[in-house]
C-alpha cells in the first residue's frame, strides 16, 4: 500500500511601491517577464503555456528530492493575481508539489501596497525504509526541510519582482 506524507508551508508579506495601479498591473499581465525575472535563480522555463520551476533541493534523513512544478497565472482582476500550480505531462509520480500565491494590489495615494501569500504543499510517497520510521519524526524533518527551502523563494519571488519592475518603468536607470 502506498502512503504519502504532506509537508505545508505558508508565507506572506507585504510590500509598497511608487507607482500607480496600472502600470503595476500592466507590467504583470506580462507573465513571460516577470515570471522568470521572480523565481531567479531558479531555473523556470515555458512550457506549453505554462512555467515548469524547478525548486531547490530538499534534504532530509538520508532523503533527497528535486521537486519541480508547473505554474500558470490567472488575472483575476486589475487587483489580484494568482499563480497557481498546474500537472506537467512528465511529473513524476512519487511526489506533487501545490503552489497558490496571490499578489493583491492595494492603491495607496500615489503608490501601491502589494500583499503577498505564498502557499506550499509536498506530497511525498514513502517508499521502503521511510514506512518504518515513525510519522512524527518524519513530519519534523521533512517540515524543517520544506519551511528552510520555501521562505527565501516567498521573499525573492516579491523581491525580485519589485527590482525588475522598476527595472522595467525606469529603463534608463
Amino acid at each position: 500500500m502506498t502512503q504519502f506524507i504532506t509537508f505545508k508551508d505558508n508565507q506572506q508579506g507585504e510590500v509598497h511601491l511608487q507607482t500607480s495601479l496600472s502600470a503595476l498591473a500592466q507590467y504583470l499581465r506580462n507573465h513571460a517577464r516577470w515570471i522568470p525575472a521572480g523565481f531567479k535563480p531558479l531555473s523556470v522555463q515555458p512550457v506549453s503555456g505554462v512555467y515548469r520551476l524547478q525548486l531547490p533541493e530538499i534534504k532530509a534523513m538520508s532523503f533527497a528530492v528535486s521537486p519541480r512544478l508547473g505554474l500558470r497565472q490567472v488575472e483575476e482582476s486589475e487587483r489580484a493575481y494568482r499563480l497557481v500550480s498546474t500537472p506537467l505531462p512528465d511529473d513524476p509520480r512519487d511526489y506533487q508539489v501545490n503552489f497558490a500565491s496571490l499578489l493583491r494590489l492595494v492603491p495607496d495615494g500615489e503608490a501601491v501596497r502589494i500583499f503577498w501569500e505564498a502557499n506550499f504543499a509536498i506530497d511525498l510517497e514513502l517508499s521502503g525504509f521511510l514506512q518504518m520510521l515513525p510519522q512524527t519524526m518524519l513530519q519534523a524533518a521533512g517540515q524543517a526541510a520544506v519551511q528552510t527551502m520555501t521562505a527565501p523563494i516567498s521573499r525573492n519571488l516579491v523581491h525580485n519582482l519589485c527590482q525588475d519592475y522598476q527595472v522595467c518603468a525606469n529603463p534608463s536607470g
